[in-house]
């Protein structure tokens, strides 16, 4: 799992229509809901059907994930029904402390060893969705080698502050957890606006793209007519790889003339601008049927 996750589909766990159309789809990866997805009469049957879905979406090349519930019982019940070959990520919801992320993972890695998965194959996508994560987050982020990314959950951060999932509400929030996933040198993933909203996708496109110019790197999203805007958004286009190698090769070039930059057209490249292009270059070309993951 050492490529970059451009687009992760929610398909809740037990929706046998939703999970055969999200194996035709062009996702990344497929994330089968445990949480809020699935009601709570149909946990049980959900779990049991993990492992069946875990080939499905391996013949199909897709990255395996499971979202988790968070209350310690019913976790303990997911993680035993999740972590068998063939996952990939479990998405923790509601975390606040960094403490509750080692713990998990301590547990992952006993099952790992019972069943025959490679120790630290099963990596974790964290969300935060409350105000008192906030003054952690940095802590959260680095609180595992497990952790490949974090994110923000517009819809229960915005309920657990009393407002709405708007601009407003959640720019800040999405900042934080961006510096704070950067800082710990995990995938940053999101975007500022409410994953629930099912709009037009040229509307979602210019979120995305704005998301990409902050920094953010993939995106969780719920319905499949958004997958393409997400692939796009972070597939970067032959002119940028072109413009990235001409970048990479000129400043290589000056480097080795002792000189600290050099002009490329009309930009002037320095070493943050050389760092960029090689880190464009390094998450590309994508091949979606190849092991994912961190980038």
């Amino acid at each position: 799992m050492g490529v970059l996750l451009r687009s992760l589909l929610f398909v809740p766990a037990a929706d046998d229509r939703l999970f055969d159309s999200a194996c035709t789809k062009g996702s990344d990866a497929v994330i089968l809901d445990l949480e809020d997805g699935t009601h709570a009469t149909r946990k049980a049957a959900a779990r049991e059907g993990l492992q069946a879905r875990y080939q499905r979406l391996e013949t199909v090349g897709k990255a395996v994930a499971v979202r988790v519930n968070g209350d310690l019982l019913t976790l303990v019940q997911d993680l035993r029904a999740a972590v068998w070959p063939g996952l990939d990520l479990l998405v923790l919801p509601k975390v606040e402390h960094a403490r509750d992320v080692q713990l998990i993972a301590t547990a992952v890695a006993t099952l790992e060893a019972e069943r025959g998965l490679a120790p630290g194959h099963v990596r974790l996508l964290l969300q935060i969705e409350s105000a008192v994560a906030l003054p952690r987050l940095h802590d959260i982020a680095a609180a595992h080698p497990r952790v490949m990314g974090m994110m923000l959950g517009s819809e229960d951060f915005s309920l657990d502050l009393g407002g709405l999932p708007g601009e407003d509400l959640l720019l800040t929030p999405s900042l934080m957890v961006l510096h704070a996933a950067r800082a710990a040198g995990i995938q940053p993933i999101g975007f500022v606006a409410s994953i629930a909203a099912l709009g037009d996708v040229d509307s979602f496109r210019r979120v995305l793209d704005r998301a990409r110019t902050l920094g953010f790197r993939g995106a969780v999203i719920v319905h499949p007519k958004f997958i393409e805007a997400v692939n796009d958004c972070y597939t970067p286009s032959a002119e940028q790889l072109a413009q990235a190698q001409a970048i990479v090769n000129a400043f290589d070039a000056a480097d080795k003339q002792g000189l600290g930059a050099v002009r490329v057209g009309e930009l002037m490249v320095d070493k943050p601008v050389y760092r960029r292009a090689l880190g464009l270059l390094a998450n590309a070309p994508h091949q979606p049927s190849s092991d994912q993951g961190n980038g």
